[in-house]
C-alpha cells in the first residue's frame, strides 16, 4: 500500500483541481479545530495549493524558473544583504497596469515569485498604493520616502554573498518579464491571474460547465430545496408538539421479574417478600 501511494501520480496542476483544493480548505477553515487535529491536513492542503499554482506559473511563464532554486551552492562566508531597483516603464505604457500585473491577485504572483526565488518583491514609487488619497496623505512622512520615486520594483534578498547574488539575479530576470506588456490577447499570465481572481471569488467558470462554480459554504446552505410532488397541508393539530409520554415501564419489570424464576418454576429468592421481625 505504502508502495502505491508513494509511486501515485499526482493530479495534474489544473484550474478545476486548484478549485477543488481552495474550497477544501474553505470548508475546513469553517469546521472547529478541536486540540488542532486539522493541523496536518491543513499543511497538506496548502502545500498541494502551493505545488499546482508553482506548476501552473512555470507552464504560463513556459517554464522559466522551473526547480532551479534546489541548484544553489553550499553557503560560503557571512550572511549579506542585496538589493536591487527596477524601474517601472509606465511613461512608455501610461495605460498599462503593472502594479496589477506584477502583485497578482490578492498578492499571489508577488508571493509566488517570492516562493521561486527566495527573495523579498515589493512595488514601491508613486502609485504603488491602491488608495490614491492615503498616499497622498503619507508622502513626505518618515518610512515613505520611497513615495517621492519613480514606480519601481524593490527586490531584496539576505543570505550568504554566493547565493544572495543567484537568488538576486534570478529575481530581476522574473521581474524583467514582468514588466514587458503582452499583445492583448495573448496574455497567458493575465488570463491566469483573472483565473485565480474568479476562484478566489467563487465565480470561476469552465468551459464544460454552463453555470458558475460557486463553491462558497454559504452558496451552499443557501442553495434550493428539490421538492417533488404536491405536498398535502397537515392539520394544525398534527404540528402540535405531544406531552411527554410516562416512561413504559411495564414490559422491563415482566422483562425482570420472568428472568428471575428459577429453573423449578419458584420465583428468585430476592423477589419473594420478606417477613418482618
Amino acid at each position: 500500500m505504502v508502495g502505491e501511494m508513494e509511486t501515485k501520480e499526482k493530479p495534474k496542476p489544473t484550474p478545476d483541481y486548484l478549485m477543488q483544493l481552495m474550497n477544501d480548505k474553505k470548508l475546513m477553515s469553517s469546521l472547529p479545530n478541536f486540540c488542532g487535529i486539522f493541523n496536518h491536513l491543513e499543511r497538506l492542503l496548502d502545500e498541494e495549493i502551493g505545488r499546482v499554482r508553482k506548476d501552473m506559473y512555470n507552464d504560463t511563464l513556459n517554464g522559466s524558473t522551473d526547480k532551479r532554486t534546489s541548484e544553489l551552492p553550499d553557503a560560503v562566508g557571512p550572511i549579506a544583504q542585496l538589493q536591487e531597483k527596477l524601474y517601472v516603464p509606465v511613461k512608455e505604457y501610461p495605460d498599462f497596469n503593472f502594479v496589477g500585473r506584477i502583485l497578482g491577485p490578492r498578492g499571489l504572483t508577488a508571493k509566488q515569485l517570492e516562493a521561486e526565488t527566495g527573495c523579498k518583491i515589493m512595488v514601491r514609487g508613486k502609485g504603488s498604493m491602491r488608495d490614491k488619497k492615503k498616499e497622498e496623505q503619507n508622502r513626505g512622512k518618515p518610512n515613505w520616502e520611497h513615495l517621492n520615486e519613480d514606480l519601481h520594483v524593490l527586490i531584496t534578498v539576505e543570505d550568504s554573498q554566493n547565493r544572495a547574488e543567484i537568488k538576486l539575479k534570478r529575481a530581476v530576470e522574473e521581474v524583467k518579464k514582468l514588466l514587458v506588456p503582452a499583445a492583448e490577447g495573448e496574455d497567458s499570465l493575465k488570463k491566469m491571474q483573472l483565473m485565480e481572481l474568479a476562484i478566489l471569488n467563487g465565480t470561476y467558470r469552465d468551459a464544460n460547465i454552463k453555470s458558475p462554480l460557486a463553491f462558497s459554504l454559504a452558496a451552499t446552505a443557501q442553495a434550493p430545496r428539490i421538492i417533488t410532488g404536491h405536498s398535502p397541508v397537515m392539520p394544525t393539530a398534527a404540528l402540535r408538539t405531544p406531552a411527554p409520554a410516562a416512561p413504559t415501564l411495564m414490559p422491563l419489570i415482566r422483562q425482570i421479574q420472568t428472568s428471575a424464576i428459577m429453573p423449578t418454576g419458584t420465583p428468585h429468592p430476592a423477589l419473594v417478600p420478606q417477613a418482618a421481625d
